[in-house]
């Protein structure tokens, strides 16, 4: 049976929070992953001082950019992949209890059973609770499904990988409101067969 696996790679702040002369923004990225009814939540580090226009590279040592099926994996998992990634601006406020946060609310395996499924309740709870989990700190939300089928035509060997690219910005992905600011960043994962 094939097996999976996700990393973070790169993204760009291709136009901050706010006006640029105010400030940097201090990004955090979460990643909350479901695999086979197996949900768990990692984080990046936050990075400080972000301005439009710069690109950063996440931590490949020791895997630590893996972010699905778990962090650090090399192993893998079987499709399909379900990822709900948010970027967070961190001027205050804990990065673990963010991260512990968008675990708790995106813990719908025993409300959905069925990946597909839990990629769709996954959009409805951050659009139902996004204002009392994160008030003005979510930058961009993203809820993604690559099929098991999909897995398989673009993946057709073990070592085949695939990079995409999400943007994140004011009113992109599974956010209802148009966030303040208007950021834009871009944010590139790998997708890659191990066996």
């Amino acid at each position: 049976m094939a097996s999976y696996t996700v990393k973070a790679v790169k993204f760009k702040a291709v136009d901050g929070s706010g006006i640029d002369w105010t400030g940097s923004d201090e990004p955090l990225w979460v990643f909350t992953a479901n695999a086979g009814g197996r949900v768990t939540t990692s984080r990046s580090r936050e990075f400080g001082d972000v301005d439009s226009g710069e690109t950063f590279n996440f931590d490949a040592t020791g895997n630590k950019n893996t972010v699905w099926p778990v962090a650090r994996d090399t192993k893998g998992a079987p499709g399909p992949i379900a990822l709900a990634i948010q970027l967070w601006e961190m001027d205050q406020g804990n990065p673990d209890d963010v991260a512990k946060k968008t675990e708790k609310a995106l813990n719908l395996a025993q409300w959905a059973p069925v990946i597909g499924d839990w990629v769709g309740k996954a959009r409805g709870v951050i659009r139902d609770s996004s204002n009392n989990l994160i008030a003005d700190d979510l930058m961009g939300s993203r809820t993604v499904l690559w099929s098991a089928r999909t897995l398989e035509r673009r993946l057709p060997r073990p070592g085949a990988s695939f990079e995409e690219r999400f943007r994140f910005s004011g009113k992109s992905g599974d956010l209802p409101f148009d966030v303040a600011g208007g950021p834009d960043y871009d944010l590139w994962v790998r997708v890659r067969r191990i066996s």
